[in-house]
């Protein structure tokens, strides 16, 4: 009798046994894994030192680069242990522990305390949920529970975390560019050859060569000054527009129209070797290549020039010439004429001056608006322009900069309907910018404008100048030019044409300009 009992009460507490085990284990089973624990869990265990390492290695490292490897560990207990070693050497590399001459044993417990003063003071978060007091927790040692504890904690700041460790990162690429900087002026075989003022431009040449953005440079002090003489006809030159936009290449942004640069076939982007057989080297600035440009009119200038891969000397006859911004004329056939060179400061009043004119002529039929060799200008100008065309507070442009936008909106100034004439553009290759706005934006509103000859530019960004204390200056992009309808960004792309009508090099050095004859063709 004494034996069935006993044997009962065998089966039923076995039974309870295997009940609660199942149940707990399923409960294990959807509670969250923590990351880094080699051990399978299926209690609230203590853990180690070495799965403390492992849990915070494993969280911090995604993005650290490799050469965390490189880091010799001071640690005296490591060494067998290739987890453990990499796990310290992330840890070491994010100043999280410092790399210290001392046995850590690993396989030790953590007391309680301090793995929550170590994140505390690490990530200036408290993620002790039960508030437990520094006596409690000293009497007892790190559990997984812990580690659930800090990590939810830890992943409510994790921008904060990242931005935390990615200034780590930057700060070691520092250290080490400086490093490299002083070592190669120290120790380099030919160091008494080296400058350190190139090899610094050199570097700082190459950080805005990764901005892959052609329009973000940094010019060394004797380059920084830009060419802001105005083309008012106080001097005599070639009459083309110029600028350094890279450090020491003397280029031609745009020839002028019907001036001895364009006559001469001196082309857009065209890259100023010489200057009658004087080089233009590093040493030489801006102003310095257009004062030997300049010379009194009708003398020649010789300037080699390299066009993509071709090398050409140009001969161009300088002249003394006044130009305005905005030229314009009334033509047969019920044509009105309107020629805008640049969009600088004078040339909103100037193109009143063609509006009312217009205006005077109530036989125009057909207006055409000739931005051929129109590269820039100021996109105040531009949109004021365009409240002639765009019904009042309808949008000209749109402006985004990294953290907001700016919409340019018409102020319809209502002097003229454009709507009743039909509306010819000419345009080319030197066309870009504030003339790419000009242009998109009545197209925008004018579904029927015609476009004439080819392809515009394609330059939609908006760059500013930092000046630095030594003369130099950086060029940067600060915001991009959208269009305002569908804000579709069309740098690298440009504005087709809606006809194509290929120059004539012979004719347009007499003077006769195929462009125009075949606007004319279209406007009749």
């Amino acid at each position: 009798m004494n034996f069935k009992r006993i044997l009962a009460f065998f089966l039923v507490t076995y039974s309870c046994f295997w009940f609660f085990v199942n149940t707990y284990a399923l409960e294990i089973n959807v509670s969250p894994s923590l990351t880094g624990i080699s051990t399978t869990i299926w209690q609230d265990s203590e853990i180690t030192r070495k799965d403390f390492f492992l849990f915070l290695s494993n969280y911090f490292k995604a993005g650290v680069p490799k050469t965390y490897s490189y880091i010799d560990l001071n640690f005296k207990d490591v060494w067998l242990d290739k987890d453990l070693k990499e796990s310290l050497q992330i840890l070491v590399y994010l100043d999280i522990i410092e790399n210290k001459d001392i046995k850590i044993f690993p396989s030790r417990p953590l007391n309680a305390n301090v793995f929550y003063n170590f994140i505390d003071s690490k990530f200036d978060v408290y993620a002790n949920p039960d508030s437990e007091t520094e006596n409690q927790l000293k009497q007892r040692n790190t559990k997984e529970s812990d580690l659930t504890n800090a990590k939810y904690t830890i992943e409510q700041l994790q921008a904060y975390l990242d931005s935390q460790k990615q200034a780590k990162v930057l700060s070691t690429k520092q250290k080490i560019f400086t490093d490299v900087y002083e070592t190669l002026l120290t120790s380099h075989y030919d160091k008494d050859k080296l400058s350190e003022d190139k090899l610094i431009d050199s570097a700082i040449d190459g950080l805005t060569k990764w901005t892959n953005d052609k329009f973000t440079t940094y010019f060394p002090p004797t380059e920084s000054k830009t060419f802001e003489e105005d083309l008012n006809g106080k001097y005599e030159w070639i009459w083309a527009y110029v600028d350094m936009e890279v450090p020491w290449e003397f280029k031609i942004i745009s020839p002028i129209s019907w001036t001895p640069a364009e006559l001469s076939w001196l082309k857009w982007w065209d890259i100023v070797l010489s200057v009658d057989w004087k080089e233009v080297t590093k040493e030489n600035t801006l102003k310095e290549v257009v004062s030997w440009v300049k010379w009194p009119a009708w003398t020649k200038v010789v300037l080699k020039v390299k066009r993509w891969e071709e090398i050409l000397n140009i001969e161009i006859t300088r002249a003394r010439i006044v130009i305005k911004e905005v030229e314009y004329k009334e033509m047969d056939w019920n044509i009105f004429y309107i020629q805008i060179k640049t969009f600088w400061d004078t040339v909103k009043s100037e193109f009143v001056d063609a509006i009312d004119k217009l205006k005077e002529d109530w036989n125009v039929k057909t207006i055409i608006l000739d931005l051929r060799n129109n590269p820039w200008g100021y996109l105040d100008q531009v949109t004021d322009m365009l409240s002639y065309f765009v019904p009042l507070d309808m949008p000209t442009a749109v402006v985004k900069y990294r953290d907001y936008q700016v919409a340019y909106k018409s102020r319809w100034y209502d002097l003229i309907d454009f709507s009743k004439y039909k509306i010819i553009i000419l345009q080319n290759w030197w066309t870009a910018s504030a003339s790419e706005i000009m242009i998109w934006t009545i197209k925008d509103y004018y579904p029927n404008v015609i476009l004439v000859w080819e392809k515009t530019y394609w330059k939609w960004s908006v760059q500013t100048i930092k000046p630095y204390t030594d003369g130099s200056a950086l060029k940067y992009t600060i915001a991009k030019w959208f269009t305002w309808k569908t804000e579709t960004w069309i740098d690298a792309i440009g504005i087709s044409p809606t006809v194509e009508e290929v120059i004539s090099e012979e004719k347009f050095k007499e003077w006769i300009d195929t462009q125009m004859q075949k606007a004319l063709e279209l406007a009749k």
